[in-house]
């Protein structure tokens, strides 16, 4: 029976090794997504949810404002308008930001809000997403940075009235999330991050070993 027990808990370990090592080496591989926006349809729902109604509509989006829930700052990196909470959201009620009317770079519809917008979190991240506000103004690109600032993967979102646009990664290497464009709002960051293959392999590890000790104990005391 012990043998068996031995038997048993090689084969299950070798199977949790495995797969750990599939983990392990697992690409950090992007992948875009679109959704649906709003709090009525929000789409995917997923990690943290930050939807810019804390405070009123009207003020000023500073920069450390969301560090309890995770994102060390928010800026508008072009200085371009009143970087703010707006009421009258296209998406969930009542606020977005972006830079009003008077965010007007010169070179392009002229129509205000534009703007490069950046979220930098406090913990790496594997997934981000944002809803977007657009309407007859140029295209917004949506991209993610590593921890060193280096560029992993950058993407047009389609032109539409309100979209819900993001990144899905393999693994948290994402420290910053940029959306640059042209007459557009956004509202309801989501972000989350999964536990590193490393972690994974540690539980399994533990899981095994505490599982043999038990059947030991069992023997022993049986």
């Amino acid at each position: 029976m012990a043998q068996q027990n031995n038997t048993n808990f090689g084969i299950a370990f070798g199977l949790g090794v495995a797969v750990a090592s599939t983990l392990l080496a697992s690409p950090s591989q992007a992948a875009s997504f679109l959704g649906t926006p709003s709090s009525s349809s929000l789409s995917p729902i997923f990690g943290t949810l930050i939807n810019f109604d804390d405070q009123p509509s009207g003020t000023l989006v500073g920069s450390s404002d969301y560090v309890s829930q995770g994102v060390t700052s928010v800026k508008e990196l072009e200085g371009l308008g009143t970087f703010a909470r707006y009421g009258i959201s296209r998406q969930s009620q009542p606020n977005y930001i972006g830079t009003g009317r008077n965010g007007e770079r010169g070179t392009d519809a002229n129509l205000g809000w534009d703007g490069t917008i950046q979220f930098q979190f406090t913990n790496l991240v594997n997934q981000v997403g944002i809803g977007i506000a657009d309407s007859q103004g140029g295209p917004e690109i949506l991209s993610i940075y590593d921890n060193n600032n280096n560029l992993l993967e950058s993407f047009t979102a389609p032109k539409e009235a309100s979209i819900y646009a993001g990144f899905s990664r393999a693994s948290n290497d994402i420290k910053y999330f940029e959306i640059k464009g042209d007459l557009f709002a956004v509202d309801d960051l989501q972000f989350k991050s999964v536990p590193e293959s490393s972690t994974i392999l540690g539980t399994i590890v533990v899981l095994g070993f505490s599982a043999r000790l038990k059947r030991k104990l069992d023997s022993t005391w049986s």
